[in-house]
């Protein structure tokens, strides 16, 4: 997918988190692996969703899990460094939301990613409880 400019600046994004480039990252010529790329982006969204499932009672909460992820790598990172993770909501629905997350090394953005989230419960897809979307909504991006 060709992001849209706004989704390039690390200015368009409610979180930023640093996140380290280990050495198991890399491949034998120091660049970032692409798989493990995606690591990066879970890292600070798994923080989101697990800040977001505490706003809720443990007997109301229903399940939030990933049901699919769209990635895009536009450039190369290096060991060692440091990856900043921008993360915001793009979209929520009654049942269903778009994390869109960018990584970012001195500005310049690398990958995007838009990871889809559905709320599940013991009969299938479940609504959003309202403080999960009203913390949520507070964070969506253009």
């Amino acid at each position: 997918m060709k992001p849209e400019a706004y989704r390039l600046d690390p200015a368009t994004y409610p979180r930023l988190k640093a996140v380290p480039i280990r050495f198991s990252d890399v491949d034998m010529f120091r660049h970032l692996n692409n798989v493990a790329t995606g690591q990066f982006y879970e890292e600070a969204r798994f923080e989101l969703l697990a800040e977001a499932r505490e706003l809720v009672t443990k007997d109301d909460r229903s399940a939030l899990v990933i049901a699919n992820v769209n990635t895009s790598f536009l450039g190369q990172a290096r060991y060692p460094g440091t990856i900043d993770v921008g993360t915001g909501i793009l979209r929520i629905g009654e049942r269903s939301l778009v994390i869109a997350q960018g990584l970012f090394i001195d500005g310049k953005c690398i990958g995007i990613a838009d990871s889809t989230v559905v709320s599940t419960g013991r009969a299938g897809a479940a609504p959003i409880a309202e403080a999960i979307r009203a913390f949520l909504s507070s964070l969506a991006i253009a």
